[in-house]
This record gives structure tokens, C-alpha cells and sequence, in this order.
């Protein structure tokens, strides 16, 4: 029975031509493509890639996988060696750099609450001198001035307003639509794909829009016949442009592009293909079932390059076993405008001789042929290089940037282990007739040696000798090392979380920060430049092209703002939260809305959840009217500062009393204690009195106490004379005569 897939069908004369005109077009595109992969191979860009990928897998020259499986299977204990032994340790210091760069650059251009682009609309000359134009419009049928609802005249400002409004509005609803269409496709995870490859190879791809099918299923509520509501599942397959990454392994662009990618004429782009997926694709539209029928009737075959000797590269094509994937290769660029008519490509609104396109080869047979998606003719792919190269449209990334620091480290830290294993202890030297007692030639502790012979000195046959210990040395070339890794790199070791080389001070910091930003601002510049701006029009244009939705057309430009906005919002929270600082100064006070401060501070920080709506803020103005009217906030200071004072006058009265009554308190204490001490005095001289007359105490008490009685009567009778000769209160009303006196 003939294999259905080698049945040769019956062909007629134009099946015949289309064929041979499918295989020019094949043979004349595959040329391209092994012109494409000979000059990359003679780049030396793979090499460099594959040295790359060494370094920032820990491998290199003197440690390949092969070693680091042996470590990992135990073989590398057991395997003997020739030479002397030596450490293969190896410190991966580049690994940490490409994480760095990676998620800093990632952080600033792809944050989770903003995006790195949006669209402006296009400024039409007329338009903009119609906002100043305050001459009113007229109506042409009618001759008089038109007037809006309110009876007031139009002028030509309202009508270009009323434009630009209406262009914002639709510029917003496109940038909803592309946002809404990049999130669907997971283009921020695309795109940290695309960093990470430019980071560790020097080069990221991305590719987009492409088509594809997108499965939307929702449940739709329903009622049925007894008018009980039921939901019912609904599957609507819709057509969407996505992005994705590729790569950099399997594109081929242009030889003659340079480093522009832009300029490229055609690129292939490389990718395997099951037997069953190729089988899905027979019925599919746009599909030559005829060419699928006869690849799945071949073995798979492989392309690849050699580099033979003298004879430079060049390329081979080897089969396989049936079962295995096939090659395909996805070729976008010009094609003859007649070769893509006689394929059945519809080119009547297209002008130009050469168009472009997308032919799909497997096993170098054209599968598909269709015309590019976009009018424009945009080849679908974004080159991002990290460091560019002149020339080339491959870059160079961290490791490559690093590779001779990482290599000085891994060598100084390889001979500090060699010197600290021959330092660890001293060399032996034995002269002739020295032998260990116990017959072991080994150095331990409370170990016996026995000299044969006759030996005046033993000092002079048994000797050790000590190796210097050169760490220092050593870690100093490994410091050295990593500042020029810091220096080349532009990664310092403060954005790793490394707290020894950070300044004293604060602005030294700031100053170091703005420094190694420099580099980092350039970066997001080439972002914007090469990724952003070309990938998001391309959405546009295809929006402008496929949507159906006109209330998001129209003529606007992409603003791609990832340094503008992004890289600078680091800088702004600074400067900000220093500027609150000054707030209350009169003079700044009339000058700045300290509400926009707060909100752009909050922003940057990224913590503009917590705001209040518009809404929520006239709530509050609404219940602020409500209340009593709080008093001038002047008077309620001057209030303050008076309650103040008079607080303050009191306490000092109270200080000041305490402070008499405890002098007072002081003083009685100071009097007691003199009265107590006189009576003491008193005591004692009555006793010294006593001894030296000879006199009993007691006597001497009682003559005292007859000597006070009499005193105390003697003062009695002094009183009462006075009282007798006091005169009256109040004098007669007669006066003496001159020279007497009345009688008392």
C-alpha cells in the first residue's frame, strides 16, 4: 500500500508553476538565511556567549562542567592526577552583579503600579493656533454667528477645546486598550526575560505583536422555561497581539544591519517542530498542505556550522530519525510583490515591488506564506543591547564587562588556599640514620625518633622549615580587584546590600548613588530608545489597523518616559521629603500647593493607595462647613502664649513662697536648736559652779529661784506706778497759763 504521505498528486499547469515558483522563492530566502548564520558563526559572537554563559555558571578554562560533575558524582576523589595538585575553587562574583543589575534596572523601568510609556496626541498647527483665536464662527448656510446652548457665542478657541478634549479622551482609551492587551500577554515578565538575557549576554530580543488566539470564557446568566436564572458557559476565541521573548540563540538577523537593528532588511528566527504538531496544521488556512505532507514524509533534518580548518565555516545539513522535531525557520522581510501574488497573496492595497512578509520553512520547505500584519511593514523584532558595540548588533553584558576581575579573584583566592595548605604545617628534614621508632614515616604528636650511629649534634640531621603565610598579601590583590570590578561594572557593592565600603555620612552616600545612576539613566535611555518606543508604536498600528473600536482612534505619538518618570521618582522622594522641611515659611508658604507635594511624595514612594479620593476630600470640606467655625489661628496662639506666661508667673510665685516658708521653717529649726544649746551652756556652767564653790546644786537652784521671785515682784511694782502716772487720752479743754501747768 503507497504511503499516503508520498502519494503524488495530480497537478495541473498552475499547480505546477506555483510549485516551481515556491521553490525559487525557497531557494532564493535559504540562501539568505545560510548568509545570515555563516556570518554570526564567523562573529565570534557564539564564542563569546558560551564564555559568558561559563562565567556566570562558575565555570572556566581550568574548571569545566565535566570537573563539577565529577565533584558532584564523587569520581573527582578517586581520579588520579599527574601533576602537582592544586585548588579549583572558584568565588563567583559575577553571578551576584548580573542578579544586581538585573533586578535594579527591572525595578525602575517595569514597576507593578506604573507603566514606562503612554501616548500623546499629535499637535496639528492649526489646531494650536486656534486656542488663542477668539474670532466667532460662522454659519455658511445661514451667514450668522453660530451660538451654543446658552445663547453664548461660539468662538474658534471653544471648537479647537472641544478637539483637543476629544483627542485626549481618545489618546486615554488607546493607552487603556495597548495596557489592557500588554497584560493580557504578560509583557512586564517578558520583558525581565529580555533584561536578564541583555544582563548576562549582552543582548535581549523581544518580538510583538504577534497574533494570537485568545480563549475567553465567561458565565452568562440566563433564565429558562420555568424562569429559574442559570448560568451558562460561554467560549469566545478572539484574536490578540502579544508579545514574547526570544532567544538570542535562534535569531538571525541581517549581516549588513550593523548595530541598528532597525536597518536590518530580514530576519530569520530559528525554532523546533514536532511530527503532530505539524500534522495540527494540516486544514489550517494560510498552509500548504501539500508542502506538510511532504516534510512529514522526510527525516528531519539539522542545520548546523563547522569551521573546518583553514576552509572557514560553513554550513551542514545532516538527517535524522523520523520521529524527531524538524527544524523550522520563520523568515520576516521583502519578498516580490509577483511571487507573493501567485502564492495567493492578496496585494491589490499595497504598492511597491517587494512587500513585506513571513514564510514559515520546515525542513527548508515554505509551509506559509502570508503578508506582514502591519501595513506599516514592521519587522517584529526589539534588539536591547546592555553595552553596545560598534558595528554589531550583539552587545556585551556584566560578565564580559568583569570577566579578567572575576578571573585575578578566582586566581588570588585559588593560591591563598595552595599557600595556607603549605603553611598549615612545617617541612621535615631527616639526615641519614634517623628512623621513627614505631616504623612509621608520619608526623604526630609524642612521636619517638631513633638516631643509628654516632651523632654529635642531632639538630644538625633532624630540621623543620616553616613557609610563610602570605594571606594579606594575597587578600589585598582580591580587594584591589573587586573595586575595578565595581569600577568597570558600575554596580558598586553598596546596591548589594554591602555595608563596608558605604560613605560616613549621608550625602557622601547620595553623592556615590547619583553617581553609579549616571550609567543606570544611560541604560534606561537605550530602553526607551531601542524596546519601548519602536514595540509600543507597533501596537499602535495595529490597533489603528485591526480595532474595531473607533472611540481609540487617532493620530498620537508614543512617549516612552522611563527616564523621565521612573528612574527620576528615586530622586524626586528624596528632594521632597526635604522640602516639607521648609513648610510654615511665609514666604515659601504663598508659593507652593503643599497638597501636590504630599501626593508626588506619596507617589514616588509608591504609596499613593493611601490617598484620599476627590471624592473623599469634598466629603471632608462638606463636614468641615458643618461644624462651628474654629477661631483665628493667630488669636488661638496669642491665647496659648498668654496661658502660658500667666502658668508660668505662677509657678514662680509658688516657688518663691516655698521658698520663704522653707527659709522660715530653717530659721525656727536655728532657734530652737541656740535655745537648746544656751540651756545646755546654762546647765553646764551651774555645774561648773557648783564644783568650784562647793555648793550643792539644789541651793543654788533655790537662791536662783529667790533671786527670780524678788526680780519678778520688783517688775510687777515698777508696772503699776507707770500706770498711775500716765496721763489722760485726752487733754482739758482749758489752757494753762503761760509758765504753769495744771495739777496731775
Amino acid at each position: 500500500m503507497e504511503d499516503e504521505y508520498t502519494r503524488e498528486p495530480e497537478e495541473t499547469t498552475t499547480e505546477d508553476d506555483q510549485r516551481k515558483r515556491l521553490e525559487a522563492l525557497a531557494e532564493s530566502l535559504l540562501k539568505k538565511r545560510d548568509e545570515a548564520v555563516l556570518f554570526r558563526a564567523a562573529s565570534g559572537v557564539e564564542r563569546r556567549w558560551k564564555e559568558d554563559q561559563g562565567i556566570y555558571d562558575s565555570f572556566d578554562d581550568n574548571n569545566s562542567s565535566g570537573d563539577m560533575v565529577d565533584y558532584a558524582t564523587g569520581d573527582a576523589y578517586t581520579k588520579g592526577s599527574s601533576g602537582p595538585v592544586r585548588s579549583k575553587v572558584i568565588v563567583n562574583i559575577i553571578r551576584g552583579k548580573c542578579e544586581t543589575a538585573e533586578g535594579r534596572f527591572a525595578d525602575i523601568l517595569l514597576p507593578v503600579d506604573d507603566r514606562n510609556w503612554g501616548f500623546s496626541p499629535t499637535p496639528v498647527p492649526n489646531l494650536i493656533k486656534g486656542l488663542t483665536d477668539d474670532r466667532p464662527v460662522i454659519n455658511t448656510q445661514t451667514g450668522q454667528g453660530m451660538v451654543d446652548d446658552s445663547g453664548k457665542p461660539v468662538r474658534a478657541s471653544d471648537i479647537a477645546i472641544v478637539q483637543m478634549e476629544t483627542a485626549k479622551t481618545k489618546m486615554r482609551a488607546m493607552e487603556s486598550e495597548v495596557d489592557d492587551q500588554l497584560t493580557e500577554c504578560g509583557f512586564n515578565g517578558e520583558s525581565r526575560k529580555v533584561i536578564k538575557d541583555a544582563v548576562k549576554l549582552g543582548t535581549g530580543i523581544l518580538k510583538g505583536p504577534n497574533v494570537v488566539k485568545q480563549v475567553r470564557k465567561s458565565w452568562i446568566p440566563q433564565k429558562d422555561q420555568g424562569g429559574t436564572e442559570v448560568h451558562i458557559l460561554e467560549t469566545v476565541e478572539e484574536q490578540q497581539p502579544a508579545s514574547k521573548r526570544v532567544d538570542i540563540w535562534n535569531c538571525f538577523p541581517d549581516p549588513n544591519c550593523g548595530e541598528d537593528i532597525s536597518k536590518a532588511s530580514y530576519i530569520f528566527e530559528y525554532d523546533e517542530i514536532l511530527p503532530r504538531g505539524l500534522r495540527s496544521l494540516i486544514g489550517v488556512e494560510g498552509y500548504f498542505e501539500d508542502q506538510i505532507m511532504a516534510v512529514l514524509s522526510e527525516e528531519p533534518q539539522r542545520v548546523s556550522v563547522s569551521n573546518p580548518g583553514d576552509k572557514g565555516f560553513k554550513i551542514n545539513k545532516t538527517s535524522i530519525g523520523k520521529g524527531n522535531a524538524y527544524d523550522k525557520w520563520e523568515y520576516y522581510g521583502d519578498v516580490d510583490r509577483d511571487d507573493l501574488e501567485a502564492l495567493g497573496c492578496d496585494c491589490e492595497e499595497l504598492r511597491g515591488q517587494s512587500l513585506s512578509a513571513c514564510v514559515v520553512f520546515v525542513n527548508e520547505r515554505p509551509i506559509k506564506i502570508q503578508l506582514n500584519v502591519l501595513d506599516t511593514g514592521d519587522i517584529p523584532y526589539d534588539f536591547f543591547q546592555w553595552s553596545q558595540v560598534a558595528g554589531s548588533p550583539w552587545g556585551i553584558g556584566v560578565p564580559r564587562e568583569g570577566v579578567w576581575q572575576q578571573r585575578i579573584v578566582i586566581a588570588a583566592w585559588r593560591a591563598m588556599m595552595d599557600n595556607a595548605r603549605d603553611s598549615a604545617g612545617a617541612n621535615i628534614i631527616f639526615g641519614e640514620g634517623v628512623e621513627p621508632v614505631d616504623g612509621k614515616w608520619e608526623l604526630t604528636g609524642k612521636k619517638a625518633w631513633m638516631v643509628n650511629g654516632e651523632v654529635d649534634d642531632v639538630s644538625k640531621m633532624f630540621a623543620q622549615f616553616q613557609i610563610q603565610n602570605n594571606q594579606a598579601d594575597l587578600q589585598a590583590i582580591i580587594e584591589l580587584a573587586m573595586r575595578f570590578l565595581d569600577l568597570e561594572t558600575n554596580l558598586p557593592l553598596l546596591f548589594q546590600g554591602e555595608k563596608e565600603d558605604m560613605p560616613d555620612t549621608l550625602g557622601a552616600t547620595n553623592i556615590m548613588v547619583d553617581s553609579s545612576n549616571v550609567a543606570l539613566r544611560t541604560r534606561v535611555k537605550i530602553w526607551d530608545d531601542q524596546i519601548t518606543r519602536p514595540h509600543i508604536t507597533r501596537y499602535y498600528h495595529w490597533n489603528m489597523q485591526y480595532n474595531e473600536n473607533p472611540e481609540i482612534k487617532g493620530d498620537f505619538n508614543v512617549d516612552a518616559r522611563g527616564t523621565s518618570v521612573l528612574l527620576a521618582r528615586d530622586q524626586q522622594s528624596k528632594i521632597l521629603a526635604n522640602t516639607l522641611q521648609i513648610k510654615g515659611d511665609p514666604r515659601v508658604d504663598n508659593e507652593v500647593d503643599w497638597g501636590k507635594v504630599v501626593r508626588e511624595l506619596f507617589t514616588a514612594l509608591r504609596l499613593n493607595n493611601v490617598l484620599k479620593s476627590d471624592e473623599d476630600k469634598k466629603k471632608d470640606a462638606e463636614k468641615q462647613k458643618e461644624q462651628p467655625q474654629k477661631a483665628d489661628p493667630s488669636t488661638q496662639v496669642a491665647k496659648i502664649r498668654t496661658q502660658g506666661e500667666l502658668q508660668k508667673a505662677q509657678l514662680v510665685q509658688q516657688s518663691d513662697m516655698a521658698e520663704l516658708e522653707f527659709k522660715a521653717q530653717e530659721a525656727e529649726r536655728q532657734r530652737q536648736h541656740d535655745k537648746e544649746m544656751k540651756s545646755l551652756d546654762y546647765q553646764i556652767k551651774m555645774m561648773e559652779f557648783s564644783q568650784q564653790s562647793g555648793m550643792k546644786l539644789n541651793d543654788i537652784k533655790a537662791d536662783l529661784a529667790k533671786e527670780a521671785s524678788k526680780q519678778n515682784l520688783m517688775r510687777e511694782l515698777a508696772d503699776k506706778k507707770t500706770a498711775q502716772l500716765t496721763p489722760p487720752p485726752i487733754e482739758p479743754p482749758q489752757r494753762a497759763p503761760a509758765g504753769e501747768a495744771f495739777q496731775q
